[in-house]
């Protein structure tokens, strides 16, 4: 008779709530873009282990009687493995600030997902500042954790890699901080798009066209405004010495005695007779190499990271005002 009147304790009958480290609005942003998210974590881990696996392969060739052979350059077959990375590495950012950042805040608008959530107690600020917030921590830690596995990769072969011209490959915004740098300014740019435009596809679109073309268009004209080349004077007339490993020439010039330095087809006229005129009028004296250091790269890379985290965080601030005043 007792068993049949004996009632369950409330804890049998109610589950404890799971514990989670996020809640609120941040569970619900992580929710609503966790496919995105989720996937970029993936990549991470995979492009993570690929590096391992370069790095090894990368030893073993440099502790190989062919490192000895091939001076300052890599086997065919390293070249490309490195190549892929530098290439998923290079358009990382692109893909974040379309697939991600576009339509962050657009979708939201579209779905009036926005509204519900501000009905719900839930200040309008907070959840913009939670939906800028969650996905560019994630972008942050995994761009990070790429650039200074690839960085690893990179340093074991600086001088060969390219036989050594870190200039003009993608170098230069595939290692250190920059990738970190470019991938939330992508995924920034992409996230104004979508509260400017409130529509997905058409942010999507912008986002894609701006990051895509700008990035061809000014690549090697941004990165010449940060580095102050060396010049190497020789004889004119004579061979060129051969620069230091990791030295990288970016031009050729001439040169008068005062070191005024002028355009490398300065004094090259039909007749050999007018370019000796040409030579002595001007008083060139000598060949002059334009070239960059290994050791400018950091500064290089900093300086370029500095711009673009602080165009990062006007646009940032920008989208949170524009969410502040616009109707949702």
């Amino acid at each position: 008779m007792s068993a049949l009147t004996t009632t369950a304790a409330p804890s049998d009958r109610t589950a404890a709530p799971a514990r989670s480290l996020l809640r609120g609005t941040s569970w619900v942003v992580w929710r609503r873009n966790r496919t995105m998210l989720l996937l970029l974590t993936g990549v991470t881990a995979l492009f993570t282990a690929y590096c391992v696996y370069l790095h090894g392969m990368l030893a073993d060739f440099l502790e190989s009687p062919q490192a000895a052979a091939k001076v300052g350059q890599l086997l065919p077959q390293q070249e490309e493995s490195m190549g892929t990375a530098f290439l998923l590495l290079a358009f990382l950012p692109a893909v974040l600030g379309v697939f991600l950042g576009a339509p962050l805040i657009a979708a939201e608008q579209e779905h009036n997902t926005l509204r519900l959530i501000t009905t719900q107690s839930v200040a309008r600020l907070r959840v913009v500042m939670t939906m800028l917030a969650v996905p560019l921590l994630v972008v942050a830690v995994s761009t990070t954790l790429m650039s200074v596995a690839f960085t690893w990769v990179w340093r074991s072969v600086d001088t060969r890699y390219s036989n050594g011209d870190w200039w003009t490959s993608d170098v230069i915004v595939t290692t250190g901080p920059v990738p970190v740098a470019l991938a939330l300014f992508a995924t920034s740019f992409g996230i104004l798009a979508g509260a400017v435009l409130r529509r997905s596809v058409a942010a999507m679109g912008v986002t894609f066209v701006v990051l895509v073309m700008g990035a061809l268009s000014v690549k090697e004209r941004v990165t010449a405004l940060f580095v102050t080349p060396h010049h190497l004077a020789y004889p004119l007339g004579n061979d060129a010495p051969e620069l230091k490993p990791g030295d990288v020439q970016i031009d050729n010039w001439v040169g008068s005695a005062d070191g005024t330095l002028h355009g490398w087809g300065t004094c090259v006229l039909p007749t050999e007779a007018e370019s000796a005129a040409c030579v002595k009028e001007r008083g060139i004296v000598n060949d002059v190499i334009e070239y960059v250091k290994l050791d400018q790269l950091p500064g290089i890379q900093w300086s370029m990271t500095a711009v673009l985290l602080a165009t990062t965080a006007a646009m940032l601030v920008a989208t949170v005002l524009w969410m502040r005043r616009k109707s949702l």
